[in-house]
């Protein structure tokens, strides 16, 4: 009978975690990556096409991260523009991985999710909260999604 219960818990953690994780990855924070290579490879890409970075902080216990996510689901045209500007870039913040020292070399995030928007050499152009980017209504305003990749856009090309 204990092996029974012990194999089911033992189950129930494997699904628990699987889940947590699947639901990370769906967000795009993934604890296990390294922000540093992340960084790296999206500098290359940015170069390459003429973009600039945005870094992004969250993680999965974060909801506004969902309501951005679910945003740009339903907002293909928007998420289109900010993927045509930036190189996206999603770093864990959790507690199971703070990646502080990685977070240390940006300024303080204020909230989550947070923006900090990067040239594509890395070097650190932008930091803002995503509460200006909200409707107030659980979720985000297209026109102030689209004006702030606006503003993105035209410096990028200067």
């Amino acid at each position: 009978m204990r092996a029974t219960h012990f194999l089911l818990g033992a189950l129930a953690a494997v699904a628990v975690a699987a889940t947590t994780a699947a639901r990370a990855e769906e967000l795009g924070y993934d604890p296990v990556a390294d922000p540093f290579a992340q960084i790296i490879q999206a500098e290359a890409a940015a170069a390459k096409d003429h973009k600039l970075i945005l870094v992004v902080a969250g993680g999965d216990w974060c909801v506004w991260c969902h309501y951005l996510n679910a945003f740009l689901q339903t907002n293909a045209d928007v998420d289109r523009a900010l993927e045509d500007t930036f190189v996206v870039v999603h770093v864990n913040f959790s507690p199971e991985n703070k990646n502080e020292r990685f977070f240390a070399t940006l300024p303080e995030a204020v909230g989550y999710p947070h923006f900090w928007v990067l040239a594509a050499d890395g070097t650190l152009l932008h930091s803002q909260n995503t509460a200006p980017l909200e409707n107030g209504k659980k979720g985000y305003e297209k026109s102030r999604f689209v004006e702030f990749i606006g503003e993105w856009q035209a410096k990028r090309q200067q």
